[in-house]
């Protein structure tokens, strides 16, 4: 498995239902515990300076664990990775460990179809070029060029390879990049059979922010439980750009393209999940795509608008330089 793939560069801000004066906080904290979370409402207006947590009184319970599935693809001999997570996460929902003894879990038809997921090779390719395009500048100003870019391949001599020379090769990946893969379609398919609105899928090197569980609780309960795809984990350094709209109050904004970030941390809505589930069972998948670029054509062929983070709730730890990469 790779516990940092190769990754590369989604939401719209939900509005409030309820008053912003919350936070959560546990009930207990012993590991395999299902744990709930306190809304605590403010006994006060909203002032420019926030009470201290000290002053918040009850106001209701929500139990996280019946609103999200949480899969962490993860290696087992990268034991410092499972025990940082582990303990960043005990105690607020249950975690399924998607290690590689659960490789052929799921029956996986991989294709050697030139479309992937019905996609053709110069859309892939353009929404590839799009997303490395915004690393030096705005987000319109990448998917303009990379528009004309698709024009210009139906006229130019080079053709294809203008748009989708990042896909020319298609050589198997590496044996711990595809087992990557394979784990996250093992958590993609156990994902589809539960009965739960979110899931949100982990790569072991992802390290949640400050308060990101109260946050990720907070939010679940005001989010639209529908076509939902947030990349909420940062890497391949992949932000905002001057052009996407600004974040809201969780700094969540859409991408306005078909553009995933990295696969450290993503969070889908059940119906995501299933039609997902369903083209990979159509159309199978290739052996040389990587995860993250897997998910951008899935949101192309779903139609769907992507969202990012920014800042994240959970960062890259192989990035930041915490955790070594290691390939197998």
């Amino acid at each position: 498995m790779v516990s940092a793939p190769p990754c590369h560069g989604g939401g719209r801000g939900f509005k409030s239902r309820l008053g912003r004066d919350l936070f959560f906080v546990r009930l207990g904290s012993s590991v395999g515990t299902s744990v709930r979370l306190k809304i605590v409402r403010s006994t006060v207006r909203s002032r420019p300076q926030p009470q201290p947590r000290s002053y918040y009184r009850f106001c209701r319970v929500i139990d996280l664990n019946a609103l999200l599935d949480v899969y962490v693809i993860h290696f087992t001999p990268l034991e410092n990775r499972k025990n940082k997570l582990d303990q960043e996460l005990s105690g607020i929902t249950d975690v399924v460990w998607i290690t590689e003894a659960l490789l052929n879990e799921t029956k996986i038809d991989f294709s050697s179809e030139e479309r992937v997921l019905g996609i053709a090779p110069r859309l892939i390719g353009m929404d590839l070029g799009i997303n490395s395009r915004s690393l030096t500048r705005s987000r319109r100003k990448a998917k303009v060029e990379g528009y004309k870019l698709l024009f210009a391949s139906w006229i130019h001599p080079r053709g294809e390879e203008l748009v989708a020379s990042a896909i020319q090769v298609r050589d198997k990946l590496p044996t711990g990049v595809l087992d990557n893969l394979k784990q996250h379609l093992v958590a993609l398919d156990r994902a589809s059979k539960s009965k739960k609105p979110f899931t949100l899928i982990l790569e072991d090197d992802a390290l949640p922010r400050t308060d990101a569980l109260n946050e990720i609780a907070d939010f679940l309960t005001r989010a639209k439980s529908r076509k939902l795809m947030l990349f909420c984990g940062d890497g391949a350094g992949l932000h905002r750009t001057t052009s996407d709209k600004p974040g809201d109050q969780y700094g969540i904004f859409p991408t306005r393209t078909h553009c995933s970030r990295t696969a450290v941390a993503t969070l889908y809505s059940k119906d995501v999940i299933l039609a997902a589930q369903k083209l990979i069972v159509r159309y199978g998948v290739p052996d040389w795509m990587p995860i993250d670029y897997l998910l951008q054509v899935a949101a192309r062929k779903l139609r769907l608008k992507t969202f990012w983070q920014d800042p994240s709730w959970f960062g890259q730890g192989s990035e930041s330089g915490e955790f070594q990469s290691s390939l197998r």
